[in-house]
């Protein structure tokens, strides 16, 4: 599979952005920083499309390093809207700090922001996994609407999806284990990325129809 038809495929996060985009003013404002985290990324995928066909290698990694990042706080804020941490913002701030030096320290001190940061990206991953799970058990248990007409069930289920498959890309090109493993075998994994990817991309489309609307309060004067 040549790069243009990678990014062709990661183009169908825009059928996400668009109906976000049509439903932003009428959606639950909980939701936010999801439809924050498709246009990003709908904007990541075309800027590094351009830096690599410009043939600028390190301006990829940089915009991808960074993105990272902003993947993971966009998440965390979601699932605080969401309830998970108890609507605790000291738990979310934590968390965010947190992450936040450990991506800093390993960019500074280890890819230098121009090489992939793949311990982070597998931590993250693993962190928004075990969220996802989490969220999802608390929605099954407390929400009583159908869980395929719950935007929280598509969501978590895009995320589960797409990082499980992320995190055994990323472990398979470190050093560590690169060399056990067969070239094929990670140009076969990077495929089975990239379609996890566009079945992700249509599933987060299926979540923004069923985003909730806005809650509309009553006075009572």
């Amino acid at each position: 599979m040549n790069d243009t038809i990678r990014f062709i495929l990661s183009l169908s996060i825009s059928f996400a952005v668009l109906i976000g985009i049509v439903r932003f003013r009428k959606i639950d404002a909980a939701y936010y920083p999801f439809i924050y985290n498709i246009t990003a990324a709908l904007v990541v995928e075309i800027v590094t499309r351009i830096f690599m066909v410009n043939g600028q290698p390190e301006a990829f990694e940089v915009a991808l390093n960074i993105y990272s990042f902003l993947d993971f706080y966009l998440y965390l804020w979601l699932f605080h809207n969401w309830g998970l941490f108890n609507k605790n913002k000291s738990v979310f701030i934590a968390l965010s700090l947190t992450f936040f030096l450990v991506w800093l320290t390993n960019n500074a001190l280890v890819t230098g922001f121009i090489r992939p940061n793949f311990y982070f990206f597998i931590l993250y991953s693993f962190a928004l996994i075990f969220f996802s799970v989490t969220a999802f058990n608390k929605a099954v248990v407390n929400e009583r609407i159908s869980i395929f007409r719950n935007a929280k069930f598509w969501i978590c289920l895009g995320i589960i999806i797409f990082y499980s498959f992320f995190v055994v890309a990323c472990a398979t090109s470190l050093t560590l284990f690169r060399e056990d493993v067969s070239l094929e075998f990670r140009r076969g994994l990077q495929a089975i990325n990239v379609y996890s990817n566009l079945l992700v991309n249509l599933l987060y489309a299926v979540a923004v129809i069923w985003v909730p609307r806005k809650k509309n309060f009553t006075s009572l004067f």
